[in-house]
Formats: structure tokens, sequence, C-alpha cells
């Protein structure tokens, strides 16, 4: 009789097991930290297959006072190819500028609309605070509808942009945590 309870005992832990190997654990969400001190930034988001995939990009002769693209794509989303003859999927994506002139983030964005987007403004422009830093934050409709916010800090400027589909979507849930998480950090001469 006890072998047969040692038995199901083995069986109802081996099924545990084995649930969580194939049905658990590759669902786990994580988080993760991105820094980057060449750019002062570093900010917290999620990983796994419901989370983000980072993906940095340096400019190539677009501009000479941007200085980095951290995109962030949905995991679901970088694994799929980008439609054919569309565009590509909606992101989160962070461009960091130089701002060697030390401008507002309002007086940036309105002489930057081809990177801020707030000729496209939906609503206001509010202020705000990110990472102990002034902001502006508002929505701008295009392509996809997108949260945007642009924050002056030291010598660059960050222009934050979510682009949703729906206010279900995941980026647009998102958004906002990814922007409380921002902190800035002493670039390389700094410290």
């Amino acid at each position: 009789m006890k072998k047969l309870i040692y038995i199901a005992l083995a069986i109802v832990v081996l099924a545990a097991v084995g649930y969580y190997v194939i049905e658990i654990a590759p669902n786990r969400t994580g988080e993760a930290t991105y820094s980057e001190a060449n750019v002062g930034l570093e900010f917290d988001y999620r990983t796994g297959p419901t989370g983000y995939v980072v993906d940095e990009r340096m400019p190539v002769d677009l501009d000479e006072d941007l200085v980095k693209v951290v995109i962030l794509t949905r995991a679901e989303d970088a694994e799929k190819e980008p439609p054919a003859g569309g565009e590509g999927f909606p992101t989160i994506t962070i461009s960091v500028f130089n701002n060697t002139e030390k401008q507002f983030s309002r007086m940036w964005a309105e002489e930057n609309i081809q990177y801020s987007n707030i000729n496209l403004l939906i609503g206001n422009v509010l202020e705000t605070v990110v990472g102990g830093a002034n902001a502006i934050r508002y929505m701008a409709d295009g392509l996809y509808a997108s949260n945007n916010v642009v924050v002056a800090h030291g010598d660059k400027v960050y222009v934050i942009t979510g682009q949703f589909m729906d206010e279900n979507s995941d980026i647009y849930r998102d958004f906002s945590p990814l922007v409380d998480s921002i902190r800035f950090i002493p670039e390389p001469g700094q410290e």
C-alpha cells in the first residue's frame, strides 16, 4: 500500500514539474535594466515572451545632433517579419540628441518637429518631471497614435515615443511605467 502511495506521489510531483517546465516557465516575464553611460540613461523594462527586445542603433548621416536611438519592440513582434510593403510594428523608441544650446524641452520639441511630432499634437502639452528633470508630455497622431515625452537634461534631449494601435495595447500600458523608471546617470568624465 505504501508503495502505491509513493508511486502516486511521484507521478503528481513529476506532473507538476512537467507542467511548470512546459506551461509556466516559458511564459515568465522578468524585468531588466537598460544602462548606457555614454548617453547618461538608465531605465527598466519587461523581458520574456510578453516583454520587450532592445535594439540600439547609431545614427547614420541623419542629424549631427542625434547620438543614439534605443528601440524596444514587443518580443512577439520581434520574432515576426515586418509586413511586406508596409510599416513596421509599433515600438517604444528613445532618441538621444545633443543639446548644446541647452534648450528647454518645449522649445526643443517645437524647433525639431521632425523628431518630436509635436506638430501632430492631440490635446494639450503637459509639463512633467522625468528622472528629476523637467519634461513635456503629449499625444500625437500619425501612422500610429503615440505618447511622447521630451526631456532636456544636461547636454542631452531625450525623446521618448510609445506608438500604439489602441489604448488596450501592451505598449500603451507599458509606456508610463518605463518613463517613470528613467534615471539619469553620469556620463564618462562627469563623475
